[in-house]
């Protein structure tokens, strides 16, 4: 059932919850995530996820830090939900209206009812109780920043 609800989820909402789990995990303010580690982690390419982390900027979910020293970090990680990330990417668009005589009336209101539930459900989801929840369990492995040795 898991994988047939995750058809519905954009790719680029996935991507982008996940990118912003990995920068609220692993930034800071003193240390933010660089931009190359994100995309190692990912396995993506770097024009793949640009444009996902210019619009988690552009929301202001996350802070974009110019420079050798940049990189990315969510500055309100208890505060900011799932749903702060769903609403920077789902366009809310309305599809082709058939009419099936009342019938697609009945069906669309438990269609909206079922995605406000989701969207509630996402409001209640706070990137601090999840990077709480990965600290807990140990699941996650901590991005480390290479260190630089000039020795010769």
């Amino acid at each position: 059932m898991y994988y047939l609800f995750m058809q519905f989820i954009q790719n680029k909402l996935y991507l982008a919850l996940n990118a912003a789990l990995f920068i609220a995990y692993n930034g800071s303010d003193e240390l933010p995530v660089p931009g190359s580690a994100i995309v190692d982690y990912s396995n993506l390419n770097k024009r793949a996820l640009e444009p996902v982390l210019q619009r988690l900027s552009s929301a202001g979910l996350i802070v974009s830090i110019k420079g050798a020293k940049g990189g990315y970090y969510m500055a309100r990680p208890a505060s900011t939900t799932l749903r702060d990330v769903a609403d920077a990417f789902i366009e809310h668009t309305v599809p082709e209206k058939h009419d099936f005589g009342g019938y697609d009336l009945l069906l669309d209101q438990h269609l909206e009812d079922c995605y406000g539930n989701w969207l509630n459900a996402l409001s209640r989801i706070t990137f601090s109780k999840l990077c709480g929840e990965a600290q807990k369990n140990g699941g996650l492995q901590k991005f480390t920043a290479p260190v630089l040795n000039f020795s010769i």
